[in-house]
């Protein structure tokens, strides 16, 4: 079945009826509804580079998004992905003036564009939204605290699979079966990536994993199928 073609007012009303946004006075949300508007991109666009101007922050209506940045000395890499339905970037409210990664379209996305100056200052004269997102922030920070035990794992086998299960829980959808699907083209190279190994080491682990029966793969798609094997590397 074709997927619904959102309209730019659906996006927007996603945006604005978001739960993080659910302590905001109709008044402020109709405030921010006249400071935002609707974007699209296609797949391999650059919404903004790591040390830019933070002038906008975002609320990814469609696709997948990842963050990226490497240290000058090309020796740590932090990769982020945010799916749809997602406010970004979180970090660096009130403070940031410059982005701290890169934003790069993994597929062709829609997003809602917010000035930040606008919406740090509803937000700022909201308690209850205050609390709202930096109650959000910390779920963000437990996420990125397994990213950063993920990447000192020595084992490139231990690695991949913990890539995996990030993503099931970061990016994945439950569906009735008890699978989770991931809605987007994820490729081998990405994983590769994402866990810091070679293409190579990451189509092996795939091919392992297939043949074990803990999930599928095709036409870049991933589904899970053992959910409580990857689990246990997000304990």
């Amino acid at each position: 079945m074709r997927r619904h073609q959102k309209t730019k007012a659906e996006f927007m009303d996603d945006f604005l009826n978001d739960p993080l946004f659910s302590n905001l006075t109709l008044e402020e949300k109709n405030a921010l509804k006249k400071y935002s508007y609707v974007r699209s991109y296609d797949k391999g666009q650059i919404l903004f580079y790591d040390g830019d101007e933070r002038t906008r922050l975002y609320y990814l209506g469609e696709g997948l998004i990842r963050l990226e940045n490497d240290d000058p000395s090309a020796s740590f890499s932090y990769i982020d992905y945010v799916s749809e339905g997602k406010f970004f970037p979180y970090g660096g409210l009130f403070s940031d003036k410059y982005y701290r990664y890169s934003a790069y379209a993994l597929t062709a996305i829609s997003v809602v564009y917010i000035p930040a100056k606008e919406f740090e200052s509803i937000i700022l004269n909201n308690k209850d939204a205050l609390v709202d997102m930096y109650t959000h922030l910390s779920d963000v920070l437990s996420y990125h605290e397994l990213r950063v035990r993920n990447s000192n794992t020595s084992s490139a086998t231990d690695r991949v699979i913990q890539s995996l299960a990030i993503w099931s829980r970061d990016i994945g959808q439950l569906h009735p079966n008890r699978t989770i699907r991931i809605p987007y083209p994820l490729t081998i190279t990405e994983l590769g990536r994402m866990s810091g190994t070679s293409r190579e080491t990451a189509g092996t682990i795939i091919k392992q994993l297939k043949q074990e029966g803990r999930i599928e793969y095709a036409s870049k798609f991933l589904t899970y199928i053992d959910l409580e094997y990857f689990e246990s590397f997000l304990n």
